[in-house]
């Protein structure tokens, strides 16, 4: 048994091809994935850049991503590298995203680069840890993966907007949600703040001190 979690990176379809804008605004330039085993750590990973068709990527997102055109210029399309990610995939029970957007951005570029690879079978394991981990915290608005990382009282691994490190850090936040005593005493000050048993005084902000500060958390 295995859970996968996983990142995309993702830059803008150049807007003069335009028919394929229309279907996809996006286009991806890089898989990262983990792979936790029964004891939940880490077995294997998977990183992939890709190469986009439509379009080089903006300096914008090269400073965001770290990830340049020249990076990329040799790499594989899409197709390849997505059926490699699928076939990786196989022996997971779950494939876990922060979101559910990875999974439409898959099915949009799938359509507007008119491919015949059937997503169905991935996207029967497909599961969005952001819903799940927001939800087990209490709130009804969607945490930033920064946020839900912070508030876990945990250092961010790596590098944000890299697919392989946003994954890990996601991977993290899984192991501290399915640690019942370890989950209760780091988020229960937050459950308390969100949801208080009896009216109090205290801010959120009150309640969890430095974790918070800086951070523009989603209303209850």
């Amino acid at each position: 048994m295995a859970w996968v979690f996983m990142d995309l990176e993702m830059k803008p379809v150049d807007k003069q091809f335009r028919r394929q804008w229309d279907l996809c605004r996006q286009e991806v330039i890089e898989f990262g994935a983990v792979k936790l085993g029964e004891d939940l750590r880490e077995v294997d990973s998977f990183r992939a850049l890709v190469k986009p068709a439509y379009g080089e990527i903006p300096p914008r997102y090269a400073r965001l991503t770290g990830i340049t055109n020249d990076m990329v210029a040799d790499a594989a399309g899409f197709e390849t590298v997505l059926k490699d990610f699928a076939a990786w995939c196989e022996d997971a029970e779950t494939v876990y995203a922060w979101s559910g957007s990875d999974l439409d951005q898959l099915r949009g570029e799938v359509r507007m680069k008119e491919l015949s690879f059937p997503l169905d079978r991935l996207a029967d394991k497909w599961a969005d840890f952001q819903k799940i981990f927001t939800r087990a915290v209490g709130l009804k608005r969607e945490l930033s993966l920064e946020q839900a990382v912070n508030i876990a009282d945990i250092s961010f691994e790596g590098h944000q907007h890299d697919a392989l490190w946003d994954a890990r850090n996601t991977a993290e936040l899984y192991r501290i949600y399915r640690d019942e005593g370890r989950f209760n005493t780091v988020i229960g000050p937050l459950r308390e703040a969100v949801n208080p048993k009896k009216q109090t005084s205290f801010t959120l902000a009150d309640a969890l001190g430095d974790a918070l500060k800086g951070l523009n958390l989603p209303e209850a």
